[in-house]
């Protein structure tokens, strides 16, 4: 497995990893601004979009279709739409977030999840989940990449 240390220094994010490719790793998010929000990572240190190499460009053009193929299967997620936005204001190795979009209600782990600002910008959360979540919606998801 890649060397995780370029996105989590202290090694205390270990739960949500889903998959390494040939240039990112894909993880579930500690921030679930709606449900099932991910995080693609490059694996080299790289900064800007514009430091990408084809073939990394490529390969994240497949890590997206997959998890967005992935997310749109399974009954739990189906989303509507996808959003990505890459900011890198905190953590500046390169990484792209990916908050799937609902226009209507989900549930999960015993909770009712609405995407409130369906449509429009999501509503930024500043707050990690529990350990717990993430490990569920990894497991509801890591079994499905396999099939794609």
């Amino acid at each position: 497995m890649t060397d995780r240390s370029l996105w989590d220094k202290k090694n205390k994010y270990t739960e949500g990893f889903l998959k390494e490719y040939d240039h990112w790793a894909l993880e579930v998010s500690y921030r679930q601004h709606t449900l099932g929000c991910y995080i693609i990572f490059c694996k080299r240190p790289v900064e800007k979009i514009s430091e990408l190499k084809t073939e990394e460009l490529d390969d994240l053009k497949n890590v997206m279709g997959e998890i967005e193929a992935t997310l749109s299967k399974i009954d739990i997620f189906k989303p509507d739409r996808f959003n990505y936005f890459q900011m890198g204001n905190k953590l500046n190795q390169l990484h792209f977030h990916g908050i799937p979009r609902y226009n209507s209600p989900r549930k999960f782990d015993g909770k009712e999840w609405v995407d409130e600002t369906a449509g429009s910008a999501p509503t930024w959360s500043h707050d990690d989940v529990e350990h717990n979540l993430v490990a569920k919606l990894r497991d509801a998801i890591k079994p499905f990449l396999s099939e794609i």
